[in-house]
């Protein structure tokens, strides 16, 4: 297991939650998707929409079917974070025999463990990459590029406000122990407003800086297409409502871990938090020219959905329908 303190120590005594999270996600030995992980769905760590239902795989069909016929090619269909790869064998079904045959399908998974996955399931039926670069290249550019629950899996900062303002929260070690403590911001967030906004003390918030350099390093690359981000999440005006103290959590066989109980298990935990949309729309919306729509997981699902017990909790109101968010971001 990750050895902690180490790595705080070796950071000069304080660790921003970033960093933890990318440690404990990502450490190419030890980290969550690195190892740890074995699988995902209802005997896995997490249960995702592909798990439970086809009618994702039905809605993304119809969707890159319009795309293309919008752009006049047949798009690959790119997908990014497959996971165990369950929704690309729903969309392969979806697909049939003919469009199968025909359409390059290609995915980005970062994870060794993962990719493993992917490639015992689907064998030559998909081209695997480590990155968005060689994925694009490999579509010349053009591409339908969707993912379910990505941004989410990308480590977050997490700030603070005070009376003196927003500080951000980091690890220390005290008396032996790997304590929090709140530091001032020395780097402003890249594509987020929310440090502008006053709040009530104790109040904490989370920014996925990493996932905007992400997504701004490969767009260039990218020259015609479509793309569909899915994850759970909201706007910033109703992300926080009642979250006084944010919405960082782990997830580990299905148990909801908090507060202090999150550095336990550094390597062993699937990290989270809630995805603010207002910064996605922002980062999409800065492509000058392209086209960006925002919609619920319910309105997006609801046409392909089916009268079964799973459909109706992923496209219900009070819950999954409205928990999720779906941005379309179109460049033709």
């Amino acid at each position: 297991m990750i050895r902690l303190s180490d790595h705080i120590a070796a950071a000069g005594g304080w660790l921003s939650l970033e960093a933890f999270m990318q440690l404990a996600l990502y450490h190419s030995e030890e980290g969550y998707y690195s190892t740890a992980i074995e699988n995902i769905g209802m005997r896995g760590d997490f249960s995702t929409t592909p798990t439970l239902s086809p009618i994702l795989a039905k809605a993304i069909i119809a969707r890159w079917k319009e795309a293309c016929a919008r752009c006049g090619t047949r798009l690959p269909l790119l997908e990014i974070g497959a996971g165990s790869g369950a929704l690309a064998v729903k969309i392969m079904d979806q697909l049939g025999f003919w469009n199968r045959l025909n359409t390059d399908y290609v995915i980005v998974e970062t994870s060794p463990r993962l990719r493993e996955f992917q490639h015992l399931l689907l064998g030559s039926q998909a081209k695997i990459y480590s990155g968005m670069e060689k994925a694009l290249k490999h579509c010349g550019g053009k591409a339908f590029i969707f993912s379910n629950e990505l941004v989410d899996a990308f480590p977050a900062r997490v700030f603070e406000y005070t009376e003196q303002g927003w500080q951000e929260v980091g690890l220390t070690v005290k008396d032996g122990a790997v304590r929090e403590e709140l530091r001032p911001v020395l780097q402003k967030p890249l594509f987020s407003h929310m440090l502008e906004y006053d709040s009530q003390p104790g109040q904490r918030i989370e920014i996925h800086d990493s996932y905007a350099k992400w997504f701004t390093g490969w767009l260039p690359l990218w020259s015609m297409g479509s793309m569909t981000v899915i994850d759970y999440g909201a706007e910033m005006e109703y992300l926080y409502h009642r979250r006084p103290r944010g919405s960082l959590r782990g997830y580990k066989s299905h148990q909801v871990l908090s507060g202090e109980e999150l550095y336990s298990y550094p390597g062993r935990t699937d990290i989270t938090c809630d995805v603010n949309f207002t910064d996605l729309l922002e980062l999409s919306r800065n492509c000058i020219g392209d086209r960006v729509t925002l919609a619920t997981q319910r309105d997006y699902l609801l046409p392909y959905a089916e009268k079964t017990p799973q459909d109706a909790f992923l496209t219900d109101e009070y819950g999954a329908g409205d928990h999720f968010q779906v941005l379309i971001h179109e460049r033709l």
